[in-house]
Formats: structure tokens, sequence, C-alpha cells
């Protein structure tokens, strides 16, 4: 929600800019030093404020706090697949699946921080030992992938992709972007907020052209240069 928004009273303002600072403060630390290095006391230092306020807003520490950064990163890519293939009937499918791929790129550009988090943190956690973590992350995955099905399905019965699993075909978009964009990050992710170099529209539209017609020479791909 805008915290902007003049329909919040200025008491809920205040609430969602203050818990607005303490994720952002966790953020930064949590990929600079990772979830297990960083501590409440530096949060809070971070953001500004006493511990006491950071249990006010997450009563259950650091952990809540995390998962409220997830929370952020899978809204925020439900919310790209939405905006991106919204217009679909409009728009061909390549342009639809251009358009998310580049929105993908300068999501995790702008959010760079919470990038570092998904590739340090996401992928320990779903492997833990704690059987909620585990489902927890499962939940959230299987919410983005659902959600990028749905437009791929529409596409199939359209007759603008073959037939396939909606599901594998999401999850092989998804993965493939995150591995495009871990191209473009510092080998060191402690040494830099951003990423050496912001994949162009260029770039966008030659893995969507891979994601499309693969290395078959029935279809001419341009590739950009890497």
């Amino acid at each position: 929600m805008d915290i902007t928004d003049n329909g919040l009273s200025r008491r809920e303002k205040e609430r969602l800019t203050r818990q607005a600072a303490i994720l952002n403060a966790a953020k930064e630390l949590f990929a600079e030093k990772g979830f297990a290095g960083a501590t409440l006391e530096e949060i809070a230092m971070r953001a500004e404020f006493g511990k006491g306020t950071l249990y006010n807003y997450f009563p259950d520490g650091k952990e809540q706090i995390l998962l409220a950064i997830f929370d952020q990163l899978y809204n925020g890519l439900c919310s790209l697949i939405e905006e991106s293939f919204g217009s679909q009937e409009k728009d061909s499918f390549r342009v639809s699946l251009e358009e998310f791929v580049s929105n993908c790129f300068l999501f995790f550009n702008d959010q760079f921080n919470l990038f570092i988090i998904l590739v340090k943190e996401a992928e320990q956690l779903i492997f833990s030992d704690d059987e909620e973590r585990v489902a927890y992350f499962v939940k959230q995955q299987n919410r983005v992938l659902q959600t990028l099905a749905e437009p791929l399905q529409d596409a199939m019965d359209r007759g603008d992709i073959r037939e396939m699993s909606p599901e594998q075909l999401a999850n092989l978009i998804l993965v493939n972007i995150k591995g495009y964009q871990m191209r473009h990050c510092p080998r060191n992710l402690t040494q830099s907020k951003r990423p050496l170099e912001l994949p162009s529209k260029e770039q966008a539209g030659f893995l969507t052209d891979f994601l499309l017609y693969g290395v078959s020479s029935e279809k001419t791909v341009e590739v950009a240069s890497q």
C-alpha cells in the first residue's frame, strides 16, 4: 500500500513508514552480512530506531523480518507478471514475454539488495530442516509459478506456443532470468550494492528469443553482444 495514500490516517502512515524503514535497513544488512551475520541491534541502528521498536512491528524478531522481505519479493514478481501479460490480447506473446524479462531485470536492479538476499538466503532456507520454513518457500514459489503459468496456458490455448506443462515452462523462464541476472553481479556480492552492468533491452530480447526458439536454425535469432 502506498504510504502517501490520503485515505490513510496519520498514525497508519507513520506505522507503514517505520515498517518500511526497518525492512530497508534489514535488506541492506542481510545483503552485506547474510541473515545469520546481521543482528537485530544492527538493524535497529541502521533504521535509527530502538530495538524495542523493531519488536513492536516484528514480534518474532529477525526471522519475521526476513519473511516479510521475501513477501515483498514474491509479491513484486507476481505484480510484474500481471502487468507484463495484462495486455496480451492486444500484444503478441513475444512482446509480453520480452516485457516481463525486461521488467524483471529492472526490478532486480532497483531492488538489488533483494536479489542478493534471494541468491544468498532462499536456496539455503528452502533446504533447511525447518519444515515451516520449507513450507513457506514452497508455497510462495508455487504462487509465482502459478501466476506465470496462467498467461502461458492462455498462449498455448491461442496457439502462440506449443502445448507443454505451463508450470515447467514458467520455472524454466524464471530460472533463466535469475541466471542471466547473476551473470551481471559482482563476483563478491559483498563488494557492491549494484550490478556490474545492467542487462540491456537488447539482452532481454536475446533471452526472449532463446526461450521461444532455443538454438534451432529454423528461426534466425540475432544474438546481442554479451
